[in-house]
């Protein structure tokens, strides 16, 4: 199995116009989780839990950025997003070169916090989460 390192991962998010945004120079910390549900049915008398297959499926992609405050950074983008209709996001794990793995789909921004101390760089935090459809994994053209 081949190990791979995130120094190169990319990250594009579409604003809140509709155009797709590279935000991976201001991420240092990207977190991508997906779920299924599997609903439990387990009856009186069994030893053991019985879950159903094919739950409901859900993702979560979240990270910590530099706070930068630049017409079409970190803030202009997120903070145009919060509580938006949705946006669609891309992300290289190992980058966006051709033929690397890509992860899309369709998101919603629900969290967007800033954190500013007096010694350290100001820092943001974003969680997008599933607002329709199904994550996708694909390759970059």
């Amino acid at each position: 199995m081949a190990r791979v390192t995130a120094k190169n991962a990319s990250l594009y998010v579409h604003d809140n116009t509709g155009a797709s945004q590279s935000v991976s120079g201001r991420f240092n910390n990207l977190t991508l989780t997906f779920s299924a549900e599997a609903p439990e049915v387990t009856s009186f008398g069994e030893g053991t839990r019985a879950r159903l297959p094919n739950g409901l499926m859900d993702f979560e992609l979240g990270g910590d950025c530099f706070y930068d405050a630049a017409a079409g950074n970190v803030d202009a983008i997120f903070f145009g997003l919060i509580a938006g209709s949705g946006t669609f996001f891309q992300f290289g794990p190992t980058g966006s070169t051709s033929a690397s793995v890509k992860y899309s789909g369709c998101v919603a921004l629900t969290e967007y916090a800033m954190a500013f101390g007096v010694a350290d760089a100001g820092t943001a935090t974003v969680t997008l989460v599933a607002r329709s459809g199904s994550l996708t994994r694909g390759t970059w053209a």
